[in-house]
């Protein structure tokens, strides 16, 4: 492979034209090692033979290598089979190259055929229920406000609804060979899912209401309920994926490194919270450690102290903060269910393309099983959805 004058660092454009596995799987870590040696200049000298490879596990998209030579680490990302036919890799490239030009994300590299080389963090991935720990709520928040501050240059459409529907085009079509696995789809009823999916439209900001300006407009609430809702209404550069495994942490930094912005677009600000809450559940979506109103309000709170820090020291000089917290924490709850049909959907895609071991059905069950107990909890007003 030849990279004359090819400048990677930061530059989503330039691609090199190498598939790492394409020669066969028994190849693959010496296609990693190639094509470090081609896009990192400081593993261009290194003999394969001195550069170590350690598989890092967790990812339930891709497949994670980290390479090591001398003092020297990176990690590579390989993508995961047919991910593309739902996220856009050209796309997902570019926020990474820019949030890494601005020092928000670990360093990019630079890309490949099917994957690319990231800087590597020196951090481990939090667990779920560390998530839920008060300094780390406090960590979470700044970060996620300093990412929501930021202004981007991507189409500023909200994301929630066209990925929805994606997700909703490819489920519709997976089919199972293997009938045990086709019947555990089937129950998992579709058709109803796609209802649920048009009346979670009628609720939270959509075309349907203009982006949530209609139903800012028939809000029954107090003053600062409404407040909260119309914030987390809003347009924001949002991750859109903050699990336990994209938060890093090490006790001697003074933050969290978010990482992984495969998904990472414009989207109503309320997505990331709800989103983000869930994620605490863990994957086998234990309820119980959803976040509770006063470790919501922590969060909140450190989220705005770098998001809107005129906004809270308004709120704080008024008197009116807890009652503004109070009103993210029930529109924001209602996010939440549209977390679980997004990532539902999406692991019924998964299931039919993905050949990473996991089970995408009984998550996508999950997640399900999930939104209607808390409907029940955050929207007990709906009835025969």
């Amino acid at each position: 492979m030849s990279s004359e004058e090819v400048v990677y660092l930061n530059n989503a454009n330039a691609i090199l034209n190498f598939s790492v596995g394409a020669r066969g799987e028994e190849f693959e870590f010496d296609d990693c090692k190639e094509v470090v040696r081609t896009i990192y200049p400081a593993f261009k000298d290194a003999n394969p033979d001195d550069i170590t490879i350690k598989i890092i596990c967790g990812g339930i998209t891709n497949r994670l290598y980290r390479l090591l030579y001398e003092d020297k680490s990176c990690l590579i990302r390989l993508y995961g089979e047919h991910t593309e036919v739902f996220i856009d890799r050209d796309v997902d490239n570019e926020t990474f190259a820019e949030l890494s030009r601005r020092g928000f994300a670990p360093i990019y590299h630079g890309r490949f055929t099917n994957g690319r080389v990231e800087g590597w963090v020196d951090g481990a991935p939090l667990e779920p229920n560390q998530m839920g720990e008060p300094n780390m709520l406090a960590l979470i928040g700044k970060e996620v406000g300093k990412m929501h501050a930021m202004e981007m240059k991507f189409p500023t459409t909200p994301c929630l609804w066209k990925k929805i529907q994606v997700f909703e085009d490819l489920a519709s079509a997976v089919v199972f060979d293997d009938p045990i696995k086709q019947g555990s789809l089937e129950k998992l009823n579709l058709s109803e899912i796609k209802q649920r999916v048009q009346w979670l439209q009628s609720i939270l900001p959509s075309p349907k209401n203009d982006h949530g300006k209609k139903l800012a407009q028939s809000f029954r609430g107090s003053p600062m309920a409404k407040l909260a809702a119309e914030f987390l209404n809003e347009l924001v550069f949002s991750h859109n994926d903050i699990l336990s495994g994209n938060v890093l942490y090490n006790p001697t930094w003074s933050k969290v490194q978010i990482i992984d912005y495969e998904y990472g677009g414009y989207n109503y600000r309320g997505f990331d919270f709800g989103n983000h809450f869930c994620e605490h559940c863990g994957f086998d979506m234990n309820l119980n450690d959803f976040p509770t109103q006063d470790k919501q309000f922590l969060f909140y709170k450190s989220y705005l102290s770098t998001a809107k820090p005129a906004l809270l020291q308004s709120l704080e000089r008024d008197g009116n903060l807890d009652a503004f917290l109070a009103g993210l924490v029930d529109a924001g709850n209602l996010f939440a269910l549209a977390s679980h049909l997004f990532w539902g959907l999406w692991a019924i895609v998964q299931a039919g393309n993905s050949t990473i071991d996991f089970d995408f059905i009984d998550y996508a069950r999950m997640r399900f099983d999930a939104f209607e107990t808390q409907l029940d909890l955050f929207c007990p007003s709906a009835k025969d959805i």
